[in-house]
C-alpha cells in the first residue's frame, strides 16, 4: 500500500453484519501490524474517526490502543489533532531487545535462585512440547510453548513492574517477527539456548542463567537486524 499523509483516507473494511464489541488490543494490533508492515509510514496522521470506522468499533478502544503504542513509541499524540506515526527505526529495535535482554535475563536469574523441584519440572514439560513442536516442525505451536516457558521464567517472583516493561514490547516484537519471519537456523538455535537455560536452572546457576536469557534475546535481535539489512541494502531505517 502506498504511503498517505493521512490514514482517514482508507477505506474500512465491509461490514457482514452488527458491530462487534471488541477490546482495545485488537484495535492496537491492527494499527500496529499495519506500521510494522510499512503500510502506514511516519509522519501519518492516525484520525480517531476514522480508525474506529476502519476497525468497526467506537471510539473509546481506538483512544485506548493510541495510548498503548504511544507507549511502544511508535506513535506521538496529539491533543486534538490525532496521533502521528513515528515508525520503528533501527536505532529503536536495538533499544527494546536491550530492554528486553535486561530484564529476562533479571527474570532468569532470580528463577534459577527461586526455582522449586515442581517449577523445574512445569518448565520441563513446556520445553518437551517445544522440542515436540520443533521436530514436527509445527512453528505456530512451538512459538505457543515458547510463549508459555518465558512467561512461566519471568512470571516468576511476582514482580509486575517488570513484567509490565515485558510485556509492553513482547506485542510490538512478536509483530516484527511476524513481518521479518524466521530464519532456516531459528529451531535449532532457541532449542540449544532453552536446553542451556533448563541446565542452568537445574543447577540453581543465576549467573549462568542470566547469560543464556541475555543471549537469546540478543540472538533474537540479530536475526531482525539481519532482514532488516537484506530489506534495505541502501541502509535506510525504517523496518
Amino acid at each position: 500500500m502506498a504511503s498517505h499523509d493521512s490514514l482517514d483516507i482508507l477505506e474500512p473494511p465491509e461490514r457482514p453484519g452488527p458491530r462487534p464489541e471488541v477490546g482495545y488490543a485488537r484495535v492496537a494490533a491492527g494499527i500496529r501490524a499495519m506500521i510494522v508492515a510499512d503500510q502506514v509510514r511516519p509522519g501519518t496522521w492516525l484520525r480517531m474517526a476514522a480508525l474506529a470506522e476502519r476497525f468497526d468499533v467506537s471510539v473509546q478502544p481506538v483512544r485506548e490502543a493510541l495510548q498503548l503504542l504511544q507507549g511502544e513509541g511508535l506513535v506521538e499524540l496529539h491533543p486534538n489533532r490525532g496521533a502521528q506515526v513515528r515508525g520503528l527505526d533501527r536505532g529503536r529495535l536495538v533499544h527494546i531487545y536491550e530492554i528486553r535482554a535486561a530484564l529476562e535475563s533479571f527474570m532468569a536469574r532470580r528463577f534459577a535462585e527461586d526455582a522449586s523441584g515442581r517449577d523445574i519440572r512445569a518448565l520441563e514439560r513446556l520445553q518437551a512440547a517445544h522440542d515436540a513442536a520443533l521436530d514436527a516442525a509445527n512453528l505456530p505451536e512451538a512459538l505457543r510453548v515458547n510463549k508459555d516457558f518465558h512467561a512461566l521464567i519471568n512470571g516468576r517472583g511476582g514482580n509486575q513492574e517488570g513484567l509490565e516493561l515485558i510485556r509492553r514490547y513482547y506485542d510490538l516484537s512478536a509483530s516484527v517477527r511476524a513481518r521479518s519471519g524466521y530464519s532456516a537456523v531459528y529451531p535449532a538455535r532457541v532449542r540449544t539456548e532453552h536446553h542451556e537455560l533448563l541446565d542452568a536452572i537445574r543447577r540453581h546457576d543465576g549467573s549462568a542463567a542470566a547469560d543464556v536469557g541475555a543471549r537469546h534475546v540478543m540472538h533474537t535481535l540479530d536475526e531482525i537486524l539481519g532482514w532488516l539489512d537484506e530489506r534495505n541494502p541502501g541502509g535506510t531505517d525504517a523496518p
